[in-house]
């Protein structure tokens, strides 16, 4: 029996400080995961996707919104969501600024979200794969993409049209609209066809962004921002940071903690066809950990020139008696990785942690 087929708008609202409205959906699907308001089309009724958007932004948001107000960013389609249904998505940004929140519905509670905090939130997998980075690059101009997901689980993209960046036209209507908003701008030229993908999905620096993201977790965890996260056929297994504070074990270090992940995704201890990402050079615990699971490649952004064991101050990964060499990939992301490292023992430094831990980004003693 086939899968059925279901057209559905999302409408990504912003206030004046364009922070954007979410809502942490009460129903399914992604019941408790925070995402753009909007539903599904009344296909049996005719209605059209922009008229299935004004008529959600009515009944979710209390706006009175017409045709004119939205701008079509994206077209998104996804071939066997959840093993449930195939999607077709039209994402609408409404272009007048809310002044206040909604109140909360059936349909769950809203919050306003700068862009940055957007990683440390409970997301849908496809939202924070793709349909995200998309949408910022392409605000105020066009994009399309499908996403075929397969019965395992992995998830197959592919960006069939894009067009670069075109400013909004922002306009005014009343209800939690603000009137202040810009001025329209007038339309430029054609935009030219990038000639390729937008996001390569199997590029160093497009995993490395997802260990970046676990990094910064930890940063906000009061933990030393390190992040890794391991990938397979393509598809992110396992995702990490440290843990040492958290959970007052000195071996919770992301790449020990993220092992354990992949090795209970796959059912195997061996992981000679997964690649490790991790924002910094691994330490010896971790290199031995990785030779031991058989990783068949590893990933590092910054280097440990004194306690780094991937080549800064030796290299474990590739040690002349061990029975499994890891290929090694260093600095990827660098000043990124690097810069976390750095802004978070310069705050040790200021005298919030008297233990003197070493920075690891250089080398050297805090106190």
């Amino acid at each position: 029996m086939g899968f059925p087929y279901l057209i559905s708008t999302l409408l990504y609202c912003f206030n004046r400080r364009d922070e954007v409205l979410l809502l942490e959906r009460a129903r399914e699907p992604n019941r408790g995961l925070w995402s753009p308001p909007g539903g599904k089309l009344h296909t049996d009724a005719g209605e059209s996707p922009h008229a299935c958007a004004c008529r959600e932004a009515r009944e979710e948001l209390g706006l009175d919104l017409s045709p004119r107000d939205l701008h079509l960013v994206g077209l998104v389609s996804e071939h066997g969501y959840e093993g449930q249904a195939h999607w077709l998505m039209f994402l609408f940004e409404v272009k007048p600024r809310l002044e206040r929140l909604p109140p909360p519905g059936p349909e769950g509670r809203f919050a306003f979200f700068p862009r940055t905090a957007l990683d440390g939130l409970n997301l849908p997998e496809t939202d924070r794969e793709m349909i995200w980075p998309l949408f910022w690059r392409h605000r105020g101009g066009f994009f399309a993409a499908h996403c075929h997901v397969h019965p395992d689980g992995r998830r197959a993209w592919l960006v069939e049209e894009t067009r670069k960046r075109r400013p909004a036209v922002p306009d005014t209507i009343s209800s939690v609209i603000s009137p202040e908003v810009p001025a329209p701008t007038a339309a430029g030229s054609p935009a030219e066809v990038p000639p390729g993908p937008v996001i390569d999905l199997h590029s160093d620096d497009h995993f490395m962004t997802e260990a970046l993201r676990q990094a910064r977790r930890a940063a906000a965890a009061a933990e030393v921002p390190v992040g890794s996260v391991v990938v397979h056929a393509g598809r992110v297994i396992a995702r990490a940071h440290n843990q040492v504070e958290l959970l007052k074990d000195a071996t919770a270090h992301a790449e020990m903690l993220a092992l354990t992940q992949a090795q209970a995704a796959l059912g195997d201890w061996r992981l000679n066809d997964c690649t490790l990402y991790v924002t910094k050079e691994p330490c010896p615990m971790c290199a031995g950990a990785l030779v031991q699971a058989r990783v068949g490649r590893v990933v590092y952004g910054a280097p440990d020139p004194r306690l780094g064991a991937a080549g800064g101050a030796l290299n474990l990964l590739q040690w002349p008696d061990a029975n499994h060499r890891c290929q090694i990939t260093a600095g990827v992301r660098l000043e990124e990785c690097r810069r976390l490292l750095l802004e978070f023992f310069r705050e040790q430094r200021s005298g919030k942690n008297g233990e003197g831990r070493a920075d690891p980004a250089g080398g050297r003693p805090l106190n």
